[in-house]
This record gives structure tokens, sequence and C-alpha cells, in this order.
């Protein structure tokens, strides 16, 4: 069963470019078509959430994911399209709107928790929750324009937690308060996904998005580009970013064309690598800060002007590092048709012990089309790391020497630690 079931939902938006301030304005403006841009937030796109699922929504600004948010929680009627809702929904998109600057924390807590639904009964209880989990318990009956931003994001984030519902829609609510109380917000994700309620996340922290989501959606200019995995639509999201600079890939995409393990158009295909030392010693174990190459061979079945070549390495789900040839100020060559030809990447493995997978990709340089990548190409593993936690290792030196008398220096770069006489 699913949760929502959006089906060829399309939302433009007007966009006037001349403000009328007196009356003649006015007036001359009934003679002459006001100047307006559309804006298509939404064309055409179709999508499932299912029952019990954490999925995620990615995409760059302005490639419509709010929008979508907001037409699936009823704050935006599409302009085509419907949109099934199957259970309670309880949207995180703007916290704390409604709130009154001029009520209490406490009277706001109750007023939003009445508005999300909160049962009369456990309103007390929730609204105490609610004021707790933001650590405003100090500021209580204070009102709430004496409160600072950030106190106000996390009061309204709380507020809208504790409402009882099958479905939330979260827009980048990741991002609020500090790191401790982003902790915090983490377990509470953690559990509901324990609960399998459904959650909607827009959020453009990728790698929370692997973390959480099982499945992600990918908006590219208002349309849907791919959908699929976690892990898969963000290393192909993150590739293509890197390709165009986050330029419209809608002409480079077949809609139909099935999201899978490999995928492109043939023009120029991976048929053999490996990883080798530097002197060239095939190898899938690195020594923690050793270099490393990965050695590529292609087949050309058409011409090809510098393609752009790329690779991601990947821990579990998460990408550790990406890069293509581009980015590394390294354009290739021009390849003819019918050749065969060598690639290499070569770089230092500074990376914590573990077991690493390794994607790779060839696109287009221009039009951004894939001709073709592959997930979990080839893997290997790191180890005599001295990373105690992360997942790099940044290859650290301590010293320590007999205490010597030190000139008096004025210099910027000097940093002095005074401690208060006993």
């Amino acid at each position: 069963m699913n949760a929502i079931e959006v089906r060829h939902v399309s939302k433009t938006f007007r966009i006037p470019h001349e403000r009328h301030t007196t009356l003649v304005e006015r007036a001359l403006s009934l003679f002459r078509p006001p100047a307006v841009e559309t804006l298509a937030a939404l064309n055409d796109v179709t999508l499932e959430v299912p029952a019990g699922q954490f999925v995620g929504v990615i995409g760059a600004n302005g490639s419509g994911k709010s929008t979508l948010l907001k037409i699936m929680a009823g704050l935006l009627v599409p302009d085509g399209g419907d949109v099934q809702v199957n259970g309670t929904l309880s949207p995180l998109l703007e916290l704390g709107l409604g709130f009154n600057n001029e009520l209490t924390v406490h009277e706001n807590v109750a007023l939003y928790g009445a508005v999300l639904g909160y049962p009369r009964k456990e309103m007390a209880r929730r609204v105490d929750e609610a004021i707790a989990f933001a650590e405003l318990e100090r500021f209580r009956d204070a009102k709430l324009k004496n409160l600072s931003s950030g106190m106000l994001v996390r009061l309204g984030f709380a507020t809208a937690l504790r409402a009882d519902a099958d479905i939330l829609l979260l827009d980048e609510v990741l991002a609020v308060g500090d790191a401790r109380f982003q902790a915090k917000c983490v377990d509470v994700f953690m559990e509901l996904k324990r609960q399998r309620k459904t959650i909607v996340l827009v959020s453009h922290d990728l790698i929370a998005v692997q973390r959480f989501c099982e499945q992600v959606f990918w908006l590219d200019g208002g349309r849907l580009a791919k959908a699929g995995g976690a892990a898969e639509v963000v290393n192909y999201y993150l590739y293509i970013s890197q390709m165009q600079g986050l330029r419209s890939v809608r002409a480079a995409q077949e809609p139909e064309a099935e999201f899978e393990s490999r995928w492109g158009d043939g023009r120029i295909r991976f048929v053999e690598g490996r990883l080798e030392t530097e002197d060239g010693t095939p190898s899938t174990r690195f020594r923690a800060g050793s270099r490393a190459v990965l050695r590529l061979v292609v087949e050309v079945q058409g011409d090809c002007e510098q393609p752009v070549f790329g690779m991601i390495l990947r821990l579990g789900s998460h990408v550790v590092y990406s890069t293509n040839n581009g980015i590394l100020g390294t354009p290739s060559r021009t390849f003819a048709a019918s050749e065969r030809a060598e690639v290499c990447f070569a770089f230092t493995v500074g990376l914590a012990n573990g077991h690493y997978s390794v994607n790779v990709g060839v696109a287009d340089r221009v039009g951004g089309t894939i001709h073709d990548w592959i997930n979990d190409f080839t893997d290997f593993i790191v180890d005599d790391s001295h990373c105690l936690e992360g997942v790099t290792d940044l290859d650290a030196e301590f010293r320590c020497v007999p205490s010597v008398a030190v000139e008096p220096s004025d210099a910027d770069d000097v940093v002095s630690i005074r401690t208060r006489p006993s």
C-alpha cells in the first residue's frame, strides 16, 4: 500500500516584472499586457511513497522539491494531476509558522499543538515534552519575541514532532539547532524509522539522505530525473552534478530508462579495470597513506570529443570521495570509433581502515549524456591506519620536546594560553 501517490502533477507560478504603485500606472496598465514570466516548478511528476518507508527528495535549488512537499501537504493546489494521501499527515515545512510573538512559549506550543491535532487529554503532557525537547524550560513563560531565531526553530521542530501522524513531511529540518541538538534529532528520526512511520525528507545533506532513506527521488528542473535506492541515486546525482555544475540533464536521460547498477548509451564502455600499487602490481589491499592507481580500459563505439571520466569511492552507502578529470583540470582527448584506450586515476589512500567500493563513469563533456556507468566496479581494503574515528587518515604526527624559553612575539599567528593565578 502507498502512503502517498502523486500522479502527473504540474505546478506553474507567474512572476510579475512590473509593480504598479500609483493610480496613473494602474490605469495605464489596463491598455498594455503586464510583463509576467511563468515558472514551471513541477512538470508532470509521478511518484509513489510506500507506507512505512523513509524516502528522500534531492535536487538543486529551484528544482521543485519544496513545491512538491507543499502540494503533498495540501498547502498548494496543483495546476494539473492529483495527489492521494492515505493516512494522517504532519508537515514540518516552515517551522514555527503560525507562532505569535506576543504570546509566551507555553501558549504558543499549546496553540500550535491544537492546530496539529494534539489530543485534548494529552495536551499538557505533550506541551511540556515539546518545551523540554527544545531545551527551553527556562523560557517557558517568556514572550516569543524575546527568543533567538535558533530557539524559535527548535521550538517549532519540537512541537511538530509531538503530533500524532502516519506521515511526516520534513523540509531541511536536519539543519535545526547546534550539533548537540541535531544529534537529538537524529535519535528521534532513528526511532521514527524503527516505528515504520512514513517520512518524506527534502534535504541537501546527501550523507543524511543516504543514512536514513530507503529510496530517493531526484528532481531536476521540475521533473523527476531518477528514482531508486538511496546510494544509487545519490551517487548518480553527484556524478552528474560534477559534470554539469547542476545544469539540467533532462535531455541527457531517457525517461523510460531503468535504474540499474550499470547503464549508459554505450558510446564508450569500460571493458577492463583493476587497482594497482604505484609499481604496477595488482592489489586489492592498500596501506593507509600509500598511493593507488585505478587503471581502466575502454572501448569506443562512436567518436567522442574529450569525454569526462570520473570515480566515486564509497564506504558502505556513504560517499567518501568523488572526482573526475574535469575537476582535476586534466582534459581527456578525442576518441575515435573502434578505438581501445587506457585511462588511469592515481590517488593517495588517505582513508581509515575499512572495505571500500569504487564506482566509475564516463559522460559527454558538453551534454552530460552518460556513456557508461558502473556501480561497485571493484573494491579494496585499507588497513594499518592510525585513524581512531572518521573515514579519513590525515597522517598526523606527534612531537614532544623539552620546554624552552620563547621570546615574546606580537605576531598574529601566535596563540597565548593564560591561566588564572591560584
